[in-house]
């Protein structure tokens, strides 16, 4: 039964190399995270048919084991992704380098606006999640998102008890 979830995770693997990278979903945060979602969710409900299935040979255990495999795999594989796409930040690194070698002031005015199309697009999905609202000039919290940072700061305190809390 292992086995067959080993094989399960290294085709997801392959599929991705073989050719799914090449779709312009799976080019965004959005897309590959909802690839190893869903993938999650089917191995979680198949680990759990196993358990059930299975209760003397995996039981309990094994859905225990699959699902940390699985945890594992997908948050290296989002973890070397994310590095992989780290290409406005080596281009400010390289700009700088370019610069340096010539004598001259490097020329952030392409990267700015990469920068600012980041930063709006990360404010756009904030507020899509209505986590975030403009008033004005200004961004603030909306109750859903005070409910997700109190949600997100009681976790952090929870795992690292030394993080100062808010009072």
């Amino acid at each position: 039964m292992l086995t067959a979830f080993a094989a399960y995770l290294a085709a997801h693997l392959a599929a991705y190399i073989a050719g799914l990278r090449r779709l312009a979903l799976l080019r965004t945060e959005k897309g590959i995270f909802l690839y190893h979602f869903s993938s999650a969710v089917f191995t979680g409900l198949a680990a759990v048919v196993a358990a059930f299935s299975y209760p003397e040979d995996f039981g309990f255990a094994g859905c225990v084991l699959v699902l940390s495999v699985h945890g594992i795999y997908s948050l290296s594989f989002l973890e070397l992704w994310s590095l992989a796409q780290g290409g406005y930040s080596l281009s400010i690194i390289a700009g700088v380098a370019e610069a340096e070698g010539k004598g001259t002031a490097p020329d952030f005015s392409a990267l700015t606006a990469i920068g600012e199309g980041k930063l709006a697009g990360r404010i756009a999905a904030l507020e899509k999640l209505q986590l975030i609202a403009k008033s004005g000039e200004h961004l603030g919290l909306t109750p859903r998102g005070v409910t997700v940072a109190r949600m997100l700061h009681g976790l952090r305190q929870w795992v690292d008890p030394g993080v100062p809390g808010r009072g």
